[in-house]
């Protein structure tokens, strides 16, 4: 079955791309993303892009606008009509309690895999290590982080730590987000140069003046 993977540039949807090469012809990634071309820095579009040709796949960029649910299925039908037939999402658990937002907006419309959707956190961690991912984190919460883990690796060391924390240890919540710098699907590592983290009100973020 052909299939896109919703891409974050995180660790999750990551992850999820990778068990799910021998499963699905992934096609693309898709992202959507807001119609007035805002950056997130916890997932900047550029860096995706950049994702993307390391790992040698097309991503798209897909615009949402109010009203949302009928902005996502608008957009789900466009994917479904070029073809695809699964979502695939790095999505573990619910967020605050509320319906998995992608099985709402594609019902009817194409299916979705989530094959990390309720998997222990130490388990998911411990993949990531043993798989070798290189993870960066991009953005934590100052309420959950101090001092920050922004700009930190992903590394044995900082998994020991968010293991002992009263956080969900994937940032599942949102508690903190990541980028993933390599991965075994990855045809070389991505390269970021000027690394800094950036203080804001009620979060830290990393920046970078290069990438290749």
């Amino acid at each position: 079955m052909k299939a896109a993977v919703l891409w974050t540039g995180g660790k999750d949807s990551a992850l999820a791309f990778q068990v799910s090469l021998n499963l699905y012809d992934i096609r693309r990634l898709v992202c959507f993303v807001p119609a007035d071309h805002r950056q997130f820095y916890a997932h900047p579009t550029p860096l995706m892009e950049l994702q993307a040709r390391k790992i040698g796949i097309p991503i798209e960029f897909m615009p949402i606008t109010e009203p949302y649910q009928s902005s996502y299925r608008q957009q789900i039908r466009i994917l479904r009509d070029s073809g695809i037939e699964v979502l695939i999402t790095g999505d573990i658990s619910t967020v605050d309690g509320m319906p998995n937002w992608i099985d709402g907006v594609a019902t009817n419309l194409v299916g979705v895999y989530k094959p990390l959707w309720e998997l222990d956190r130490h388990t998911i961690l411990n993949t990531l290590i043993s798989e070798k991912f290189e993870v960066i984190c991009s953005l934590a919460y100052k309420k959950f982080f101090l001092p920050t883990i922004a700009g930190r690796y992903l590394d044995a060391e900082l998994i020991s730590e968010l293991k002992q924390l009263p956080v969900d240890a994937c940032g599942e919540q949102g508690e903190y987000h990541t980028w993933v710098l390599d991965a075994p699907f990855f045809k070389e590592p991505l390269r970021l140069k000027d690394i800094r983290v950036v203080e804001a009100a009620e979060y830290c973020y990393l920046t970078y003046e290069q990438a290749n």
